[in-house]
């Protein structure tokens, strides 16, 4: 195809401005062949940019249709946008055809505790989904059930001395953990007791002392993990042990101890257990220079004097 084919096929122009432009003549000719060519380059232009918008318009969309959630964060949680707490918004999601939101919906429904009639309609509600062929909202289901109607006899809730019993929502939601909220029930009452900071983004573990008067509680990211004991009753909370193990054994061994800004450490807990209702003992692995170099540590930690012993294993 030739160039006049070309134009004309393209139907940018006529096929006696084509030839016009093609044949060379006089003075005038060449003017008109200017021109005619600057109309042809602007027709390219408008062309193309016009292509580029629609396919990155066409991008975005396919992008949107299969959202991933890496996270629940506070926005994905309200499902839409309130001030406060709103039962009715997540009595009504229950019915929704996405899975997504019925779970958000279950484990948020667990909220109407304190409120005696809006409890009994959340019981009412989430019972159906016992039943529910996602695993995922059938657990959910029956822990929510568990709790709201103080029956207490789910191993995902972990009972203390003073009468209070700790637990997380969300239970394992991810491959990595569940919601980095810990809850409590005393004399009655639910309430959000802590939460934790970036970069702990999952509570992984929850174990209560011998005595059940403190809970070791094991966070991660999803490159770290991390580990702080807390009294419950008291309302205090340790220093994070394991970063603190890594810089004291990297001293020992006159390794780099920097700390990354954002506190990622690379470390893993590998087994925890309560050696009496004061002391813990963590076996770990602990990151140098990023990852280049692993220390398979055992720690033993005295909360009541902040005492720490990191040794080799």
């Amino acid at each position: 195809m030739n160039k006049k084919e070309l134009y004309k096929e393209l139907g940018l122009i006529d096929e006696d401005l084509v030839a016009a432009a093609l044949t060379s003549g006089g003075e005038k000719q060449k003017k008109k062949r200017s021109k005619k060519w600057v109309v042809l380059v602007a027709c390219l232009v408008l062309y193309c940019s016009t292509s580029t918008i629609l396919l990155a318009a066409a991008y975005y969309k396919d992008q949107n249709t299969e959202p991933y959630i890496r996270y629940l964060t506070a926005e994905s949680l309200e499902l839409m946008p309130t001030p406060k707490f709103e039962a009715e918004k997540f009595l009504e999601a229950l019915k929704s055809d996405n899975n997504e939101y019925v779970y958000i919906a279950i484990n948020r429904l667990i909220e109407t505790f304190n409120d005696e009639k809006l409890r009994e309609q959340a019981i009412k509600e989430i019972q159906p989904f016992l039943k529910s062929e996602n695993e995922k909202i059938a657990d959910a289901a029956t822990f929510a059930l568990d709790l709201l109607t103080k029956t207490y006899q789910s191993p995902m809730l972990t009972k203390l001395k003073d009468g209070s019993i700790v637990f997380t929502l969300f239970n394992n939601y991810s491959d990595y953990g569940s919601q980095n909220v810990l809850w409590k029930i005393k004399d009655d009452k639910l309430e959000e007791f802590f939460s934790f900071s970036s970069p702990s983004m999952y509570i992984t573990d929850i174990v209560a002392s011998p005595n059940k008067q403190l809970i070791a509680v094991v966070t991660s990211s999803n490159k770290s993990e991390f580990v702080q004991i807390i009294n419950v009753e008291e309302g205090k909370i340790s220093p994070e042990i394991i970063e603190s193990a890594r810089v004291n054994y990297g001293a020992q061994k006159g390794l780099d101890t920097w700390i990354r800004t954002d506190h990622e450490n690379y470390n893993s807990v590998m087994n925890i257990s309560w050696k009496d209702n004061d002391t813990l003992e963590i076996e770990a692995s602990l990151a140098y220079d990023d990852t280049a170099i692993i220390e398979n540590v055992h720690i033993v930690y005295q909360s009541s004097h902040k005492v720490m012993e990191v040794k080799a294993r």
